[in-house]
């Protein structure tokens, strides 16, 4: 899910990554740093203008006079100078740094392991060591230059949360647990898995409100999870995940109400050609609950769908589901 969600794993460098059975969530993000690091080194550290603050007596750069007589810096014939410098030593090769020296020493994966990372530092000698904290990661921007940090800094973020921050009984939605980021996440793996391994045109359009006015002040936007096209046909996915896919009322199960209102505006708000038939779907991952959402609807001539996906399968299982699931309305 990892691989498709980030449309990172299928560079060749990646190949070696073979579907094994992992122990747990630790070594899987450790065997992706394993093989994503060297691909970093090989074409080489990220570099980056820095500001350097130094006192020395060679004049470069801008001098600071004002905080040199205030340090008395110029009794040993120095002064404070600052400078631009191109260097390796910028944030996101410390995040990396940082990760690679904990995992070094860490006795939660093998030993093996351990000696990859250590021998993956000697390439970080020029990177300064830092202290994490979760705050750092919210100030990260990624563009064409550094984007191909983001899948294994955001596993540094999943490896930092997962051995370090669970260990503190004040944090609560620790890494892999974190319902808000597995969402994000199975929605770019549903999204990503249907751009590669289907035909269908796969988009994420925003619906405009058919107002009667024109006036769409203060109406929220309609941003759709995925629209599925082929032919005159159109599919508009809405993806769920929830630890409960299921409401209760009167000691009955009943769909989310608001979910299924979400997708069914969806559909009458989309603006079809002439001919096009336009269906809904909400794709929901499984959960554990004895009862599954597997429910089939016409709705002003709308077919609308509320299915599950189960995510413990064989991937190949996983991926032969999905394509199932939507061959019947493309």
């Amino acid at each position: 899910m990892l691989a498709y969600a980030y449309q990172t794993l299928y560079f060749s460098e990646y190949k070696s990554f073979t579907p094994e059975k992992f122990k747990n969530v630790i070594e899987l993000y450790a065997e992706i740093l394993i093989i994503g690091v060297p691909v970093l080194i090989r074409s080489g550290l990220l570099k980056d203008y820095i500001l350097i603050n130094e006192k020395s007596s060679v004049i470069r750069g801008k001098l600071d006079l004002n905080t040199s007589i205030k340090q008395n810096s110029m009794i040993d014939n120095k002064l404070l100078i600052v400078y631009d410098e191109f260097s390796e030593d910028i944030f996101l090769n410390q995040i990396l740094k940082a990760t690679l020296a904990y995992l070094a020493r860490s006795r939660k994966i093998s030993k093996e392991k351990r000696h990859k990372f250590l021998s993956f530092l000697v390439y970080f000698k020029n990177v300064s060591d830092i202290e994490l904290s979760l705050s750092q990661w919210k100030n990260i921007k990624y563009n064409r230059q550094n984007i191909r940090y983001q899948f294994l800094i955001d596993i540094c973020r999943f490896l930092y949360e997962e051995m370090i921050l669970s260990v503190s009984s004040g944090y609560k939605n620790q890494g892999i647990n974190d319902e808000q980021r597995l969402s994000s996440l199975y929605e770019k793996f549903v999204y990503a898995f249907y751009k590669k391994e289907t035909q269908y045109k796969v988009t994420r359009p925003q619906i405009k409100w058919k107002v009667d006015d024109g006036s769409n002040e203060a109406l929220p936007i309609m941003q759709t999870d995925m629209v599925l096209q082929n032919k005159n046909n159109t599919l508009i996915i809405d993806t769920k995940f929830y630890s409960e896919n299921m409401g209760n009322r009167y000691n009955k199960d009943k769909l989310i109400s608001a979910n299924l209102y979400q997708i069914f505006t969806y559909i009458n708000n989309w603006r079809p050609r002439d001919n096009e038939k336009v269906s809904g779907m909400l794709l929901y991952a499984k959960t554990t609950a004895d009862v599954q959402p597997n429910y089939y609807y016409e709705i002003n001539g709308n077919s609308i769908s509320v299915v599950t996906i189960d995510l413990n399968k064989d991937f190949e299982i996983i991926c032969s589901s999905l394509k199932a699931l939507v061959t019947k309305f493309l």
